[in-house]
Protein backbone atom coordinates (compact mmCIF):
# COMPACT_ATOMS: atom_id res chain seq x y z
CA UNK A 1 0.00 0.00 0.00
CA UNK A 2 1.21 3.37 -0.89
CA UNK A 3 0.10 6.38 0.97
CA UNK A 4 -0.48 9.92 -0.68
CA UNK A 5 -0.85 13.56 0.98
CA UNK A 6 -3.87 15.36 0.37
CA UNK A 7 -3.89 18.66 -1.12
CA UNK A 8 -6.70 20.74 -2.75
CA UNK A 9 -9.17 17.48 -3.11
CA UNK A 10 -6.38 15.88 -4.73
CA UNK A 11 -4.27 12.91 -3.47
CA UNK A 12 -0.72 13.75 -4.37
CA UNK A 13 3.24 12.07 -3.79
CA UNK A 14 5.82 14.26 -2.18
CA UNK A 15 7.27 16.70 -4.51
CA UNK A 16 10.81 15.57 -2.94
CA UNK A 17 9.55 12.12 -4.89
CA UNK A 18 10.49 10.41 -0.82
CA UNK A 19 9.01 7.79 0.43
CA UNK A 20 9.80 5.83 3.82
CA UNK A 21 8.29 2.37 5.13
CA UNK A 22 6.10 2.45 8.16
CA UNK A 23 5.73 -0.92 10.32
CA UNK A 24 4.06 -2.26 12.64
CA UNK A 25 5.06 -1.77 16.22
CA UNK A 26 3.23 -5.26 16.74
CA UNK A 27 5.72 -7.38 14.90
CA UNK A 28 7.89 -4.88 12.45
CA UNK A 29 5.96 -6.08 9.20
CA UNK A 30 5.35 -3.73 6.63
CA UNK A 31 2.03 -1.35 6.70
CA UNK A 32 2.91 0.81 4.42
CA UNK A 33 5.00 3.31 2.08
CA UNK A 34 4.25 6.71 3.47
CA UNK A 35 5.40 10.31 1.72
CA UNK A 36 8.30 12.28 2.96
CA UNK A 37 7.58 15.53 2.56
CA UNK A 38 9.13 18.60 2.28
CA UNK A 39 8.61 22.26 2.68
CA UNK A 40 7.45 22.65 -0.78
CA UNK A 41 4.18 20.34 -0.30
CA UNK A 42 3.64 22.11 3.59
CA UNK A 43 3.74 25.54 1.55
CA UNK A 44 1.08 24.16 -1.71
CA UNK A 45 -1.16 22.85 1.25
CA UNK A 46 -1.40 26.07 2.99
CA UNK A 47 -1.70 27.98 -0.07
CA UNK A 48 -4.57 25.52 -0.86
CA UNK A 49 -6.06 26.35 2.82
CA UNK A 50 -5.71 29.96 2.52
CA UNK A 51 -7.29 30.25 -1.10
CA UNK A 52 -10.02 28.07 -0.14
CA UNK A 53 -10.84 30.44 3.28
CA UNK A 54 -13.10 33.13 2.24
CA UNK A 55 -15.68 31.03 0.38
CA UNK A 56 -15.57 28.21 3.40
CA UNK A 57 -15.81 30.77 5.92
CA UNK A 58 -18.65 32.90 4.33
CA UNK A 59 -20.60 29.57 3.80
CA UNK A 60 -24.18 29.41 5.99
CA UNK A 61 -22.90 27.59 9.30
CA UNK A 62 -26.05 24.90 8.27
CA UNK A 63 -23.73 24.06 5.51
CA UNK A 64 -20.90 23.82 7.11
CA UNK A 65 -23.02 21.54 9.79
CA UNK A 66 -24.36 19.40 6.93
CA UNK A 67 -20.82 18.94 5.61
CA UNK A 68 -19.96 17.39 8.92
CA UNK A 69 -22.84 15.29 9.22
CA UNK A 70 -22.01 13.88 5.77
CA UNK A 71 -18.15 13.34 7.11
CA UNK A 72 -20.31 11.42 10.09
CA UNK A 73 -22.21 8.98 7.89
CA UNK A 74 -18.55 8.36 5.91
CA UNK A 75 -16.73 7.74 9.09
CA UNK A 76 -19.32 5.11 10.73
CA UNK A 77 -19.26 3.22 7.08
CA UNK A 78 -15.21 3.16 7.71
CA UNK A 79 -15.59 2.15 11.13
CA UNK A 80 -13.82 -1.45 10.74
CA UNK A 81 -10.86 0.29 8.37
CA UNK A 82 -9.86 2.51 11.00
CA UNK A 83 -10.52 -0.01 14.03
CA UNK A 84 -7.88 -2.40 12.28
CA UNK A 85 -4.68 0.52 11.44
CA UNK A 86 -4.81 1.80 14.82
CA UNK A 87 -4.24 -1.31 16.06
CA UNK A 88 -1.71 -2.28 13.61
CA UNK A 89 -0.14 0.67 12.92
CA UNK A 90 -0.46 1.99 17.13
CA UNK A 91 -0.73 -1.33 18.49
CA UNK A 92 -3.99 -0.84 20.51
CA UNK A 93 -5.84 -3.41 21.95
CA UNK A 94 -9.29 -4.26 21.16
CA UNK A 95 -10.83 -2.05 24.09
CA UNK A 96 -8.53 0.83 23.24
CA UNK A 97 -9.07 1.09 19.51
CA UNK A 98 -12.89 0.23 20.28
CA UNK A 99 -13.28 3.39 22.93
CA UNK A 100 -11.45 5.76 20.49
CA UNK A 101 -13.72 5.20 16.97
CA UNK A 102 -16.58 5.24 19.30
CA UNK A 103 -15.63 8.89 20.55
CA UNK A 104 -14.35 9.71 17.67
CA UNK A 105 -17.99 9.26 16.37
CA UNK A 106 -19.51 11.71 19.21
CA UNK A 107 -16.58 13.74 18.36
CA UNK A 108 -18.03 14.85 14.68
CA UNK A 109 -21.57 14.98 16.09
CA UNK A 110 -20.81 17.46 18.43
CA UNK A 111 -18.95 19.18 16.13
CA UNK A 112 -21.36 19.57 13.68
CA UNK A 113 -24.33 20.02 16.38
CA UNK A 114 -22.79 23.01 17.80
CA UNK A 115 -21.71 24.86 14.63
CA UNK A 116 -25.06 26.62 14.03
CA UNK A 117 -25.49 27.12 17.81
CA UNK A 118 -21.96 29.16 17.90
CA UNK A 119 -22.73 32.76 18.37
CA UNK A 120 -21.64 36.55 19.29
CA UNK A 121 -23.02 38.49 21.77
CA UNK A 122 -25.05 41.91 21.90
CA UNK A 123 -23.87 43.99 24.49
CA UNK A 124 -25.14 46.97 26.24
CA UNK A 125 -23.82 50.52 24.87
CA UNK A 126 -22.94 53.10 27.06
CA UNK A 127 -23.85 55.24 24.57
CA UNK A 128 -27.72 56.41 23.64
CA UNK A 129 -28.91 54.89 20.40
CA UNK A 130 -26.15 52.75 19.92
CA UNK A 131 -26.12 48.87 18.92
CA UNK A 132 -23.07 47.20 20.37
CA UNK A 133 -22.32 43.62 18.95
CA UNK A 134 -19.41 40.89 18.83
CA UNK A 135 -19.02 38.96 15.93
CA UNK A 136 -17.41 35.43 16.41
CA UNK A 137 -15.08 34.98 13.01
CA UNK A 138 -12.87 32.41 12.22
CA UNK A 139 -9.43 32.57 12.71
CA UNK A 140 -8.04 31.13 8.96
CA UNK A 141 -5.89 28.38 8.20
CA UNK A 142 -5.19 26.65 11.29
CA UNK A 143 -2.21 23.98 11.49
CA UNK A 144 -3.32 20.76 13.13
CA UNK A 145 -0.30 18.89 14.31
CA UNK A 146 -1.24 15.49 16.34
CA UNK A 147 0.25 12.74 18.26
CA UNK A 148 0.51 8.87 17.89
CA UNK A 149 -1.48 7.26 20.95
CA UNK A 150 -4.64 8.43 20.14
CA UNK A 151 -4.32 9.71 16.14
CA UNK A 152 -7.54 9.05 15.54
CA UNK A 153 -10.09 10.83 18.00
CA UNK A 154 -7.20 13.73 18.83
CA UNK A 155 -6.67 14.71 15.47
CA UNK A 156 -10.76 14.33 14.64
CA UNK A 157 -11.38 16.64 18.07
CA UNK A 158 -9.21 19.25 16.39
CA UNK A 159 -9.95 19.23 12.66
CA UNK A 160 -14.33 18.48 13.08
CA UNK A 161 -14.20 21.59 15.64
CA UNK A 162 -12.44 23.67 13.71
CA UNK A 163 -13.86 23.12 10.44
CA UNK A 164 -17.01 23.54 12.04
CA UNK A 165 -16.42 27.76 12.53
CA UNK A 166 -15.06 28.62 9.09
CA UNK A 167 -11.30 28.05 9.57
CA UNK A 168 -9.69 25.69 6.81
CA UNK A 169 -6.98 23.12 7.95
CA UNK A 170 -3.49 22.11 7.51
CA UNK A 171 -2.75 18.85 9.49
CA UNK A 172 0.24 16.66 9.62
CA UNK A 173 -0.19 13.32 11.45
CA UNK A 174 2.60 11.99 14.10
CA UNK A 175 5.13 10.15 11.73
CA UNK A 176 4.63 7.47 13.76
CA UNK A 177 0.65 7.12 12.53
CA UNK A 178 0.33 8.25 9.45
CA UNK A 179 -1.84 5.65 7.83
CA UNK A 180 -4.21 7.03 10.05
CA UNK A 181 -4.06 10.56 9.02
CA UNK A 182 -4.66 9.16 5.46
CA UNK A 183 -7.51 7.68 6.51
CA UNK A 184 -9.01 10.78 7.64
CA UNK A 185 -8.04 12.31 4.33
CA UNK A 186 -9.74 9.49 2.28
CA UNK A 187 -13.13 10.08 5.04
CA UNK A 188 -12.66 14.02 3.81
CA UNK A 189 -12.47 13.24 0.54
CA UNK A 190 -15.54 10.82 0.43
CA UNK A 191 -17.68 13.36 2.42
CA UNK A 192 -17.11 16.01 -0.39
CA UNK A 193 -15.72 18.41 1.27
CA UNK A 194 -14.35 21.89 -1.18
CA UNK A 195 -11.08 21.58 -2.55
CA UNK A 196 -8.58 23.22 -0.30
CA UNK A 197 -10.77 23.01 2.91
CA UNK A 198 -9.05 20.31 4.77
CA UNK A 199 -5.21 19.18 3.74
CA UNK A 200 -2.72 16.14 5.00
CA UNK A 201 0.82 16.63 4.26
CA UNK A 202 2.75 13.99 5.75
CA UNK A 203 6.55 14.40 6.89
CA UNK A 204 8.99 15.10 9.18
CA UNK A 205 8.15 17.69 12.12
CA UNK A 206 11.17 19.55 11.88
CA UNK A 207 10.51 19.93 7.95
CA UNK A 208 6.72 20.00 7.78
CA UNK A 209 5.51 20.67 11.23
CA UNK A 210 8.28 23.86 11.35
CA UNK A 211 6.56 25.02 7.91
CA UNK A 212 3.63 24.94 9.11
CA UNK A 213 4.20 26.48 12.43
CA UNK A 214 6.41 29.64 10.97
CA UNK A 215 4.31 30.05 7.29
CA UNK A 216 2.92 33.89 7.75
CA UNK A 217 -0.29 32.61 6.25
CA UNK A 218 -1.25 29.78 9.03
CA UNK A 219 -2.93 31.86 11.76
CA UNK A 220 -3.39 29.11 14.16
CA UNK A 221 -1.47 26.41 15.46
CA UNK A 222 -2.81 23.40 17.80
CA UNK A 223 -0.42 20.55 18.90
CA UNK A 224 -0.88 18.39 21.36
CA UNK A 225 2.37 16.22 22.29
CA UNK A 226 5.76 16.67 24.40
CA UNK A 227 6.16 19.65 26.29
CA UNK A 228 9.52 20.44 24.90
CA UNK A 229 7.95 20.59 21.46
CA UNK A 230 5.39 22.25 22.75
CA UNK A 231 7.68 24.78 23.90
CA UNK A 232 9.37 25.14 20.52
CA UNK A 233 6.08 25.64 18.99
CA UNK A 234 5.25 28.28 21.27
CA UNK A 235 8.71 30.08 20.61
CA UNK A 236 8.40 29.81 16.87
CA UNK A 237 4.74 30.55 16.27
CA UNK A 238 5.70 33.72 18.18
CA UNK A 239 7.80 34.98 15.26
CA UNK A 240 4.84 35.19 13.43
CA UNK A 241 2.08 36.57 16.46
CA UNK A 242 0.20 33.62 15.20
CA UNK A 243 -1.58 32.37 18.28
CA UNK A 244 -1.29 28.44 19.63
CA UNK A 245 -3.08 25.89 21.66
CA UNK A 246 -1.19 23.30 23.26
CA UNK A 247 -2.46 20.13 25.08
CA UNK A 248 1.17 18.46 26.65
CA UNK A 249 2.74 16.40 28.61
CA UNK A 250 1.26 15.05 32.89
CA UNK A 251 2.69 13.38 35.23
CA UNK A 252 -0.86 13.39 36.47
CA UNK A 253 -1.53 11.67 40.38
CA UNK A 254 -4.05 9.19 41.71
CA UNK A 255 -4.38 9.85 45.36
CA UNK A 256 -5.98 7.07 47.39
CA UNK A 257 -7.27 7.65 51.01
CA UNK A 258 -7.57 5.67 54.11
CA UNK A 259 -11.48 5.15 53.79
CA UNK A 260 -11.66 3.46 50.16
CA UNK A 261 -12.59 0.18 49.30
CA UNK A 262 -8.87 -1.36 48.79
CA UNK A 263 -9.65 -3.89 46.23
CA UNK A 264 -12.17 -1.92 44.02
CA UNK A 265 -9.24 1.12 44.24
CA UNK A 266 -6.21 -1.35 43.31
CA UNK A 267 -8.51 -2.62 40.29
CA UNK A 268 -9.07 0.99 39.47
CA UNK A 269 -5.43 2.36 39.53
CA UNK A 270 -4.33 -0.83 37.29
CA UNK A 271 -6.88 0.37 34.81
CA UNK A 272 -5.82 3.90 35.13
CA UNK A 273 -2.10 3.83 35.13
CA UNK A 274 -1.93 0.83 32.57
CA UNK A 275 -4.55 1.06 29.55
CA UNK A 276 -2.90 1.47 26.66
CA UNK A 277 0.06 0.48 27.86
CA UNK A 278 0.23 3.44 30.05
CA UNK A 279 0.58 5.55 26.98
CA UNK A 280 -2.18 8.35 27.50
CA UNK A 281 -0.91 12.22 28.45
CA UNK A 282 -3.51 11.51 31.68
CA UNK A 283 -2.51 8.26 32.94
CA UNK A 284 -2.08 7.70 36.30
CA UNK A 285 1.65 7.96 36.12
CA UNK A 286 2.16 8.56 40.10
CA UNK A 287 0.05 6.61 42.63
CA UNK A 288 -0.28 8.14 45.55
CA UNK A 289 -1.55 6.39 48.63
CA UNK A 290 -2.51 6.54 52.45
CA UNK A 291 0.02 4.99 54.71
CA UNK A 292 -2.98 3.02 56.84
CA UNK A 293 -3.84 1.61 53.04
CA UNK A 294 -0.52 1.39 51.48
CA UNK A 295 0.52 -2.51 52.59
CA UNK A 296 -3.24 -3.73 51.02
CA UNK A 297 -3.33 -1.68 48.14
CA UNK A 298 0.12 -2.35 46.98
CA UNK A 299 -0.76 -6.15 47.47
CA UNK A 300 -4.26 -5.79 45.41
CA UNK A 301 -2.38 -3.60 42.80
CA UNK A 302 0.89 -6.13 42.08
CA UNK A 303 -2.28 -9.00 42.26
CA UNK A 304 -4.20 -7.53 39.25
CA UNK A 305 -0.91 -6.37 37.57
CA UNK A 306 -0.05 -9.88 37.38
CA UNK A 307 -3.23 -10.83 35.49
CA UNK A 308 -2.84 -8.45 33.01
CA UNK A 309 -2.75 -10.35 29.60
CA UNK A 310 0.88 -8.69 27.34
CA UNK A 311 0.19 -10.10 23.77
CA UNK A 312 -0.56 -9.43 20.20
CA UNK A 313 -3.52 -7.21 20.12
CA UNK A 314 -4.53 -8.78 16.86
CA UNK A 315 -5.04 -11.98 18.70
CA UNK A 316 -8.67 -11.58 20.36
CA UNK A 317 -10.24 -9.01 21.67
CA UNK A 318 -9.10 -10.38 25.79
CA UNK A 319 -5.59 -8.78 25.23
CA UNK A 320 -4.95 -6.19 27.62
CA UNK A 321 -1.78 -5.17 27.12
CA UNK A 322 -0.29 -4.40 23.63
CA UNK A 323 2.92 -3.17 22.43
CA UNK A 324 4.99 0.17 22.89
CA UNK A 325 4.84 2.12 19.59
CA UNK A 326 8.41 2.17 18.96
CA UNK A 327 11.61 0.99 20.31
CA UNK A 328 12.77 4.45 21.05
CA UNK A 329 9.63 4.21 23.35
CA UNK A 330 11.40 0.76 25.08
CA UNK A 331 14.38 2.22 25.27
CA UNK A 332 13.00 5.29 27.34
CA UNK A 333 11.05 2.91 29.91
CA UNK A 334 14.59 0.72 30.31
CA UNK A 335 16.12 4.14 31.16
CA UNK A 336 13.44 4.52 33.48
CA UNK A 337 13.68 1.66 35.57
CA UNK A 338 17.86 1.43 35.21
CA UNK A 339 17.46 5.06 37.22
CA UNK A 340 14.77 4.15 39.85
CA UNK A 341 16.83 0.71 40.72
CA UNK A 342 20.12 2.77 40.60
CA UNK A 343 18.52 5.33 43.75
CA UNK A 344 17.28 2.28 45.71
CA UNK A 345 13.71 2.19 44.12
CA UNK A 346 12.57 -1.13 45.10
CA UNK A 347 11.05 -3.06 42.01
CA UNK A 348 8.03 -5.05 42.74
CA UNK A 349 7.14 -6.68 39.31
CA UNK A 350 8.14 -6.57 35.88
CA UNK A 351 10.67 -4.50 33.67
CA UNK A 352 11.05 -7.71 30.97
CA UNK A 353 10.81 -6.73 27.49
CA UNK A 354 10.78 -8.32 24.15
CA UNK A 355 10.53 -6.74 20.70
CA UNK A 356 8.06 -3.69 21.82
CA UNK A 357 6.82 -5.36 24.48
CA UNK A 358 7.65 -4.17 27.44
CA UNK A 359 6.12 -5.68 31.51
CA UNK A 360 4.87 -3.12 33.72
CA UNK A 361 7.55 -2.28 36.44
CA UNK A 362 6.36 -0.80 39.52
CA UNK A 363 8.32 0.73 42.05
CA UNK A 364 7.93 1.60 45.79
CA UNK A 365 10.83 3.45 48.09
CA UNK A 366 10.73 6.45 45.57
CA UNK A 367 11.43 10.34 46.18
CA UNK A 368 11.14 13.19 43.94
CA UNK A 369 14.64 12.41 42.58
CA UNK A 370 14.00 9.76 40.73
CA UNK A 371 12.70 10.80 36.89
CA UNK A 372 9.53 8.76 36.98
CA UNK A 373 8.30 11.37 39.62
CA UNK A 374 9.91 14.55 37.80
CA UNK A 375 9.44 13.37 34.06
CA UNK A 376 6.19 11.90 31.85
CA UNK A 377 6.40 8.53 32.05
CA UNK A 378 4.37 7.54 28.58
CA UNK A 379 4.54 3.56 29.26
CA UNK A 380 4.22 1.38 31.81
CA UNK A 381 6.62 2.30 34.83
CA UNK A 382 5.19 3.48 37.81
CA UNK A 383 6.08 4.84 41.41
CA UNK A 384 3.95 4.08 44.70
CA UNK A 385 4.20 6.94 47.43
CA UNK A 386 3.18 6.17 50.67
CA UNK A 387 1.90 9.49 52.38
CA UNK A 388 1.03 10.53 56.47
CA UNK A 389 -1.71 12.54 55.69
CA UNK A 390 -3.97 14.71 52.76
CA UNK A 391 -1.84 17.16 52.92
CA UNK A 392 1.59 15.29 51.96
CA UNK A 393 -0.79 13.93 49.72
CA UNK A 394 -1.80 17.17 48.10
CA UNK A 395 2.21 18.37 48.90
CA UNK A 396 3.29 14.98 46.45
CA UNK A 397 0.89 15.75 43.96
CA UNK A 398 1.62 19.24 42.85
CA UNK A 399 5.75 18.37 43.11
CA UNK A 400 5.90 18.47 39.15
CA UNK A 401 6.61 20.54 36.40
CA UNK A 402 3.44 19.30 34.98
CA UNK A 403 -0.72 20.19 35.71
CA UNK A 404 -3.18 18.11 33.48
CA UNK A 405 -5.12 15.79 35.54
CA UNK A 406 -5.37 14.12 38.59
CA UNK A 407 -8.01 12.02 40.31
CA UNK A 408 -8.41 10.91 43.95
CA UNK A 409 -10.70 7.91 45.87
CA UNK A 410 -12.19 8.68 49.04
CA UNK A 411 -15.77 8.15 50.32
CA UNK A 412 -16.02 11.25 52.37
CA UNK A 413 -17.16 13.90 49.58
CA UNK A 414 -15.62 16.79 52.04
CA UNK A 415 -12.01 15.80 51.70
CA UNK A 416 -12.50 15.25 47.91
CA UNK A 417 -13.18 18.58 47.07
CA UNK A 418 -10.46 20.09 49.66
CA UNK A 419 -8.14 17.96 47.92
CA UNK A 420 -9.41 18.84 44.10
CA UNK A 421 -9.47 22.49 45.09
CA UNK A 422 -5.85 22.04 46.31
CA UNK A 423 -4.27 20.01 43.36
CA UNK A 424 -2.77 22.09 40.56
CA UNK A 425 -3.98 21.04 37.14
CA UNK A 426 -6.34 21.82 34.74
CA UNK A 427 -8.58 18.93 35.14
CA UNK A 428 -9.74 16.55 38.17
CA UNK A 429 -12.02 13.85 39.02
CA UNK A 430 -13.35 12.17 41.86
CA UNK A 431 -13.70 8.49 42.56
CA UNK A 432 -12.19 8.15 39.11
CA UNK A 433 -9.68 7.60 36.73
CA UNK A 434 -7.62 10.08 35.51
CA UNK A 435 -8.54 9.95 32.08
CA UNK A 436 -11.75 10.84 31.52
CA UNK A 437 -12.71 12.82 28.49
CA UNK A 438 -15.80 13.86 27.04
CA UNK A 439 -16.42 15.65 23.41
CA UNK A 440 -17.77 18.85 24.99
CA UNK A 441 -15.82 19.61 28.00
CA UNK A 442 -12.99 21.98 28.34
CA UNK A 443 -9.59 19.65 27.79
CA UNK A 444 -6.09 21.28 28.83
CA UNK A 445 -3.77 21.72 31.37
CA UNK A 446 -1.85 24.29 33.17
CA UNK A 447 2.08 24.78 33.65
CA UNK A 448 4.34 22.80 31.78
CA UNK A 449 1.06 20.79 30.48
CA UNK A 450 -0.41 23.32 27.90
CA UNK A 451 -2.40 26.24 27.12
CA UNK A 452 -5.43 26.68 25.76
CA UNK A 453 -8.88 23.83 26.07
CA UNK A 454 -10.30 21.58 23.28
CA UNK A 455 -13.53 20.17 23.33
CA UNK A 456 -16.91 21.73 22.26
CA UNK A 457 -17.55 25.36 22.43
CA UNK A 458 -13.92 25.28 24.15
CA UNK A 459 -12.63 24.26 20.61
CA UNK A 460 -14.06 27.17 19.05
CA UNK A 461 -13.01 29.91 21.77
CA UNK A 462 -9.26 28.95 20.47
CA UNK A 463 -10.02 29.05 16.17
CA UNK A 464 -12.23 32.37 16.40
CA UNK A 465 -11.95 35.78 17.35
CA UNK A 466 -14.06 38.58 18.69
CA UNK A 467 -14.98 41.12 16.82
CA UNK A 468 -16.70 44.00 18.16
CA UNK A 469 -19.02 46.10 15.85
CA UNK A 470 -21.30 48.98 16.31
CA UNK A 471 -23.91 50.75 14.61
CA UNK A 472 -24.86 54.49 15.96
CA UNK A 473 -28.67 55.72 15.43
CA UNK A 474 -28.36 59.12 15.65
CA UNK A 475 -26.48 62.16 14.41
CA UNK A 476 -23.72 62.92 16.60
CA UNK A 477 -22.59 66.26 17.93
CA UNK A 478 -18.18 66.33 18.14
CA UNK A 479 -16.11 68.66 20.29
CA UNK A 480 -13.79 69.61 17.72
CA UNK A 481 -13.72 72.18 16.02
CA UNK A 482 -14.98 73.89 19.10
CA UNK A 483 -16.03 77.08 17.10
CA UNK A 484 -18.72 74.99 15.66
CA UNK A 485 -22.28 74.79 17.40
Amino acid sequence: MKVANYINGEFKEPSTGAFQVKTSPVDGSKIAEVPRSGREDAREAIDSAFEALKAWANIPAIRRAEYLYKMLEVFRQMKEDFMKILTVEGGGTYRKVWGEVVFTERLIQNAAELARHYQGRVLQSDSESTISVVFKRSKGVVGVITPWNYPLSISMKKIAHTLAVGNTVVYKPASDTPVTGWLIAQMVAKAGLPKGVFNLVIGPGPVVGEEIVTHKRVAHVTFTGESSTGREIAAKAAGTLKTVTLELGGSDPLIILDDVDVDYAARLAVFASLFHQGQICTSAKRIIVHKAVADKFIERYVHYVKMLRIDDPRKDEKVDLGPLINERQVALMKEFVDDAVSRGGRLLIGGRSWGNFFEPAIFVDVDRNFRIMREEVFGPVRPIVVVENDDQAVEVANDTDYGLSGAVLTNNVNRAFRIAEAVESGMFHINDVTFLEESHVPFGGIKASGVGREGGEWSFHETTYDRWVTVTLRTRRFPIPSALK
